[in-house]
């Protein structure tokens, strides 16, 4: 007889082998409305760099901002500790 367990069956290994979910899409939803309303952003990265600009595109794991330099830098997402909308006011 075989008495080995069936792993597919067992409750507690699935439970171990599930991952939290890591994405809601709730940056994916911020990211599409400041590309859509071209608002000016700063974005604070890690390192305690800041880059201001208006977000041009956006991915699952990347975005590019176009700087107000005229450059276009991508970003991981992974990098960027957060992101602040400009007051109108500093908006051109």
């Amino acid at each position: 007889m075989n008495y080995q367990k069936d792993r597919r069956l067992d409750p507690v290994d699935y439970r171990r082998s599930r991952r939290p979910q890591e994405n809601t899409g709730e940056l994916a939803v911020y990211l599409k409305t400041l590309v859509e309303s071209r608002v000016r952003v700063t974005v604070f990265l890690k390192t305690g760099e800041r880059l201001q600009g208006r977000i041009r595109y956006y991915d699952r794991n990347c975005f590019s901002i176009g700087l107000v330099s005229g450059l276009n830098v991508f970003l991981r997402n992974s990098s960027v500790l957060y992101i602040a909308e400009s007051s109108p006011e500093s908006a051109d």
